[in-house]
């Protein structure tokens, strides 16, 4: 079970960064702040899929596995999610996510047969784990089964269809991309108080909370993460430019 399962648990949402420096050294300040997860961010920075997995990494022997890495990848494409999940990360998020049928084939990129078409071969996973122990072997068997694959819901098309994709087997969690949603509104900014904004993230909200799915947003300041937690939201990516308590 994905560790995000958790979400649904607290009253207060699991919180994380974005991490969008290639160094493994960032990843080993940030992973022992007391985060739940960092986000490597490879659409929106020019990491290497050699340096997301290098962060990977770093993230979970720093934290001592209490600090998960997820990775944002650049696309659908086969390689991104192949070479996110074979480095060890605990889950991805895919960006720009529409319809039904795109999650349904992303689906098939992130987990084996028989669901899915994941081709075999994460040879680099084992060093995501702290335990010295685990091998391939155990990757397929065990942990392979509990990774988050989470579409993000980031335009009005995407808004439309959102209830068809949430309800894809294989989607474990779900995240709001506040801006490029916005965006395709005709709204500026990165968060706001109009109506027809405030009304998309409720719906959103209500159709994963139906669905039993831990949905998650980026906030910029504590004051958004406060009134993103007051709206239902599970798990928060907030800025690493501000010093975020918890929204309690």
């Amino acid at each position: 079970m994905s560790f995000l399962a958790s979400a649904h648990a607290t009253e207060t949402p699991l919180l994380g960064t974005t991490l969008g420096f290639g160094t493994p050294f960032s990843a080993q300040l940030l992973s022992r702040v007391g985060y739940h997860y960092l986000m490597i961010d490879m659409e929106h920075n020019p990491l290497s899929s050699r340096e997301a997995g290098l962060l990977t990494h770093a993230i979970g022997a720093a934290s001592g596995g209490k600090c998960k890495a997820l990775i944002r990848v650049p696309s659908h494409g086969v390689e991104w999610i192949k070479w996110a999940l074979d480095c060890g990360s605990a889950g991805i998020l895919i960006p720009m996510v529409q319809s039904a049928h795109e999650m349904e084939q992303i689906v098939k990129m992130a987990v084996y047969p028989p669901r899915g078409q994941r081709s075999f071969g994460p040879a680099m996973a084992p060093f995501a784990s702290v335990d010295p122990s685990q091998t391939v072997a155990q990757y397929l068997n065990e942990t392979s089964k509990d990774i988050a694959v989470i579409p993000m819901i980031e335009s009005s098309q995407g808004l439309d269809k959102a209830e068809e994709i949430c309800a894809v087997d294989g989607v474990t969690a779900v995240f709001v991309g506040p801006a490029d949603l916005r965006l395709s509104m005709g709204l500026a900014g990165g968060d706001g108080s109009e109506k027809v904004y405030l009304d998309a993230l409720l719906q959103l909200v209500a159709i994963c909370k139906r669905l039993g799915k831990p949905i998650g947003i980026f906030a910029a300041d504590e004051e958004t993460c406060r009134k993103r937690t007051a709206d239902g939201f599970d798990f928060i990516l907030v800025s690493n430019a501000s010093v975020v308590r918890t929204a309690a």
